[in-house]
């Protein structure tokens, strides 16, 4: 799994002005101008299908459903889905997978600037 985030987050960061975040405290001390956002489509948009489900389903597989008679897994070990209707929601799908992501990349990047906005990014959720 490693492996593929690196070679995922690597390219990324040279879309990232690392500069500007030198005085960054909180994650809303963040200028939209530290980041080339075209550049960082462009970037996410080269990952292979294969790749990203891979990504993705090994983050959900980490994943569990808090409900009154225990946890209960987002992703099945037969890559289906445990919570009913998930499949269809595609936002906290997809939310799901970054907050995973960030949540274990994130001590990566603790003496960092970065990781205050890691930090920021593990606060939201898909309803804002």
């Amino acid at each position: 799994m490693m492996i593929k985030i690196t070679g995922l987050l690597a390219p990324l960061f040279k879309n990232i002005d690392l500069g500007k975040f030198k005085d960054v405290k909180e994650a809303s001390d963040v200028k939209l101008d530290a980041f080339n956002i075209s550049g960082i489509m462009t970037e996410l948009g080269s990952l292979s299908e294969k790749d990203f489900n891979y990504v993705q389903d090994k983050c959900l597989q980490v994943c569990s459903e808090v409900l009154p008679a225990g946890m209960t897994p987002i992703l099945n070990s037969n890559g289906s889905f445990g919570v009913l209707g998930l499949e269809e929601d595609t936002m906290t799908v997809l939310a799901l997978t970054a907050h995973t992501l960030i949540f274990n990349v994130k001590g990566f990047f603790s003496a960092s600037p970065l990781a205050s906005l890691l930090g920021g990014l593990l606060t939201t959720s898909p309803q804002g």
